[in-house]
């Protein structure tokens, strides 16, 4: 019965999300207006960024409460460069020595990939998570070093499909990425899908270090387990403006739910649709001139999964500051292509 009334929760949510996605869809046929949003002359630039990102896992258990059992990825500070010339983006960036969790040890990665792309109605995103090597930490016990597992692996891929309702108005670029000039203070309801697929493994015969096999950490996530999950979202963007029109504050925040399907299967967790849900926040605030931008960033997501003998509540967050040049481009196009 208590399935029944799961599934029926879920469908509902998803026939309501899939109507306010058409709605969306509809109010989505405008054109830009340029007293509100202002293209910039010099359409490239080069930036130079830095900041501190991480991710933390923590399971619930019918006899762990949550937050008390935790696994963090090695979270550490980074710095980068990216141009942008017309239609190639380029970046490189590299973790910042002694600011990671645990420096000493070499095994431990936290790799994330983003792609973009946006226009006036529509946008759409694709992300790569790879975590290698975990370190265990229990709340109370946090002045202790952390327990590092070196052979449990994370890895997630996901697409993020957007719709905006106001772009006559609003330019989620300019609030977001500085590439364009938002004149004055508007906002948009914004809708969006995200699938994804997450998987758990263990790259030595499913033993973690030198741990033995009936630890907790083991006991946890030995299935291995693998699932896909798609999420609609609804939420509200702004760029507030402030007097000058340069300076801006630019808040955003989504929340969702969705279904989630386990591509394993044991006596825990049956192949069975169950409702996940997740929360997306992210704030903005800078300078964006005609020849220079810099602003300072910050974001946090949350989702809650299901794995066979726990709930996965993932968390990754990540502030940092950039500071850009625009350029125009060249005369001549670089390798008959650019």
């Amino acid at each position: 019965m208590i399935r029944f009334i799961l599934n029926l929760q879920l469908n509902i949510s998803l026939f309501l999300l899939l109507q306010i996605m058409g709605a969306g869809c509809l109010y989505a046929q405008r054109t830009r207006d340029t007293a509100w949003v202002k293209p910039f002359v010099k359409s490239n630039n080069v930036q130079l960024y830095g900041g501190y990102s991480g991710s933390s896992f923590i399971f619930q258990t019918k006899t762990t409460p949550r937050e008390y059992f935790r696994l963090l990825a090695n979270n550490a500070g980074y710095t980068g460069i990216n141009l942008n010339y017309k239609y190639l983006s380029l970046f490189y960036d590299f973790t910042l020595p002694y600011t990671s969790l645990a420096d000493r040890t070499t095994g431990l990665r936290n790799r994330n990939l983003q792609l973009s792309q946006f226009g006036y109605r529509f946008g759409i995103e694709a992300g790569f998570q790879r975590v290698d090597g975990m370190l265990f930490e229990v709340r109370g016990r946090r002045r202790d070093p952390p327990v590092t597992f070196e052979n449990i692996r994370y890895r997630r891929y996901d697409a993020n499909f957007y719709v905006f309702t106001n772009p006559e108005h609003f330019s989620y670029t300019a609030a977001n990425f500085y590439s364009s000039l938002q004149q004055q203070t508007a906002g948009s309801l914004l809708f969006m899908v995200s699938p994804q697929y997450q998987q758990f493994s263990f790259t030595h015969a499913n033993l973690i270090g030198d741990e033995q096999k009936d630890s907790m950490v083991y006991e946890l996530v030995k299935p291995q387990p693998a699932w896909v999950s798609a999420i609609g979202y609804v939420g509200y963007s702004c760029n507030i403006v402030l007097e000058g029109g340069h300076w801006s504050i630019s808040p955003t925040l989504l929340v969702g739910a969705g279904g989630q399907y386990p591509l394993y299967d044991n006596r825990f967790n049956p192949k069975e649709i169950s409702l996940v849900y997740s929360a997306i926040g992210r704030i903005n605030g800078g300078y964006n001139g005609d020849h220079f931008f810099g602003y300072l960033s910050a974001s946090h997501d949350y989702a809650r999964d299901h794995l066979p003998a726990a709930h996965l509540h993932l968390q990754n967050s990540d502030f940092s500051l950039t500071v850009g040049y625009r350029f125009p481009s060249l005369k001549h196009k670089i390798l008959g292509v650019l």
